[in-house]
């Protein structure tokens, strides 16, 4: 009895330390599984990286594929980097639709997408940008020679449901978002989020 207390005991004291590695590390959101979502739009995790060809990588990882559904779903990759980018492409296999990129303001007390953001204005893509559908989610590229270094920045991933009039993008529900129920993530620049990205990974 008295040792499985003291297991107990332990084990409450590691389950927040553990929570605070994952999230004090910028280069990584890992997603609390939503089993009322269906699987295409629970996201699990989000991860950063530098490509072969020296572009900053985003992989947003959800729990499953969405196959000839007819609506508006997608995945949304959101960078707050000065400005708040909205990078967009379809959830549903079997579309043709091109990724789209949205720039606007959102709230700046919490820096949430919601139904209520407002309608953000279609960007030019950078040159260099890419996002491509995968197995269970999505991947973005961004050019590196695209980020202001000494600015912070930071990222979080969405499914919406949302349309598209004119060049405008309209929020018509947020399903799922990576960080959702954590308090606002320090802000980090864009040169200490790329140091840790290039930095060896604890095992």
């Amino acid at each position: 009895m008295k040792w499985t207390s003291i297991f107990i005991f332990l084990f409450m004291i590691a389950r927040p330390v553990a929570a605070m590695q994952i999230e004090a590390d910028p280069r990584t959101i890992s997603s609390f599984m939503d089993k009322s979502l269906t699987p295409a739009l629970d996201i699990l995790q989000v991860t950063t990286d530098i490509s072969a060809d020296n572009h900053l990588l985003f992989r947003v990882k959800t729990r499953g594929e969405q196959v000839d559904e007819e609506n508006n779903d997608y995945v949304l990759l959101q960078i707050l980097h000065e400005k708040t980018y909205l990078f967009l492409l379809p959830l549903n296999k079997t579309k043709t639709e091109k990724a789209l990129v949205y720039e606007g303001t959102l709230d700046p007390e919490n820096h949430k997408l919601s139904e209520t953001s407002g309608k953000f204005t279609e960007y030019n893509l950078p040159a260099g940008f890419t996002a491509t559908r995968t197995v269970r989610g999505a991947e973005f590229t961004i050019p590196l020679d695209w980020i202001n270094y000494a600015a912070d920045f930071n990222f979080d991933a969405y499914t919406i449901q949302a349309s598209t009039p004119g060049n405008t993008l309209q929020i018509d529900k947020v399903y799922d978002q990576a960080r959702k129920g954590r308090k606002e993530e320090k802000r980090y620049s864009a040169i200490t989020l790329l140091n840790k990205i290039c930095s060896p990974k604890k095992r």
